[in-house]
């Protein structure tokens, strides 16, 4: 036994030390190693999956548990092309926990060719679709199976192709995939297209649908089915009488928030406004306006709203008109102008705060109201800067 456990370690004679098989008495720490050895070498033998585990657990960065669990989805005969396959991942940057979540998810990938399949893929989405690394990094971390797996030949490319078609032009069709990989890696043949007969049945121009599909495609996702997609249609018939018809230039964005929340998510959205004194007129008139007020969240509603009423005196009247005013952050944009223009108004340098000077874009605010003060109004620094990371450099 002794010779047979020495030499299945690699040696050619058992060690002169050591006891014989015949030797009736032999040394207790000796007997338990090669006993390990033994129960070890048993093991490796009866456990097909110990490189697998091993794998997994040591070049994937998968944790026990994880490793075990995956283990049971994936089988490897060698390492050769999983190693292949984790130097085209590192080589397009994806960093050790990023690999495993790949692994975790779709386990087989390490078992492809990465020369013959991944590889082309990754070319496909740099040459054809236009996506830099980043982009391609991001859409594979977000679902590895479908970006991955799914054929080039037959899944892939072919999208492509009908993205163009409808989309008219490759810059087009970038924009749309990195607002939803889901387009490139979907039916599109079977979910977006006819989506987009019926918004053509509707009255919508190639105009619009190109903005819906570039800058709202997740309002064309595939788990939203042709049914629920009508209902949507449905749910923006008040808002025709206001002006969203389908052919109009809001048509898009409207369309784009409501098609992502059903009717109960609409009505608890107005009723949110309404419990803050804003008549449902008002409510519909600011969605006409800027649609992404209604996909504020309620909380943030009720904080802004208390600050435009308490501390400016503004009336929903007043504020529905310019909803955009909504979607502001607080934080970052309307607590420090409130602060800078309180110190002006306190001064004399303007009469009141209104609506123009928290719209106004980021930099001409700066030089008109805290760069342009500087000198004669000191405080206006500190007052913008205690409520933004931003820093503004005195001339």
């Amino acid at each position: 036994m002794l010779r047979r456990c020495h030499l299945l370690l690699g040696g050619s004679r058992p060690p002169k030390s050591l006891p014989s098989c015949s030797s009736p008495s032999p040394p207790w720490h000796s007997l338990r190693h090669l006993l390990s050895i033994r129960a070890a070498l048993s093991y490796a033998a009866a456990d097909p999956c110990s490189l697998t585990l091993h794998f997994l657990r040591n070049s994937c960065g998968l944790s026990e548990p994880a490793a075990t669990k995956t283990a049971a989805r994936v089988h490897l005969r060698s390492t050769k092309k999983a190693h292949a396959v984790l130097a085209l991942f590192r080589g397009l940057g994806l960093v050790g926990s990023d690999i495993a979540r790949v692994v975790a998810v779709a386990p087989n990938l390490l078992n492809y060719r990465a020369d013959v399949t991944l590889a082309p893929k990754i070319d496909f989405f740099r040459r054809d679709v236009g996506l830099s690394d980043a982009d391609i990094r991001r859409i594979i971390l977000l679902d590895p199976y479908r970006v991955l797996c799914y054929g080039l030949a037959n899944r892939l490319r072919p999208n492509y192709l009908l993205l163009k078609e409808l989309l008219g032009t490759d810059q087009n069709v970038l924009a749309a995939v990195k607002q939803s990989s889901e387009l490139i890696h979907g039916n599109v043949q079977a979910e977006l297209l006819p989506k987009v007969k019926i918004l053509r049945e509707y009255g919508a121009t190639d105009d619009v649908i190109i903005k819906l599909v570039t800058k709202h495609p997740r309002s064309l996702k595939h788990r939203y089915g042709v049914s629920l997609f009508n209902d949507t249609f449905a749910a923006m018939k008040p808002m025709k009488e206001l002006g969203v018809s389908p052919s109009h230039g809001i048509f898009p964005h409207a369309f784009g928030v409501l098609a992502r929340m059903y009717p109960s998510g609409w009505k608890r959205k107005m009723d949110n406004y309404l419990s803050l004194g804003w008549t449902e007129e008002q409510v519909k008139q600011a969605f006409v306006r800027h649609p992404y007020c209604i996909s504020v969240s309620a909380d943030k509603v009720r904080l802004i709203w208390q600050f435009f009423a308490d501390k400016l005196g503004w009336s929903s009247e007043y504020v529905s008109a310019s909803p955009m005013l909504i979607s502001l952050s607080y934080e970052k944009r309307l607590l420090p102008r409130y602060r800078v223009l309180g110190i002006l108004v306190s001064k004399g340098h303007i009469r009141r705060i209104r609506i123009g000077h928290l719209i106004l874009g980021e930099k001409k605010f700066v030089e008109k109201y805290v760069t342009n003060y500087l000198e004669t109004i000191p405080q206006v620094l500190e007052a913008y800067r205690a409520g933004t990371e931003s820093a503004v450099t005195a001339k």
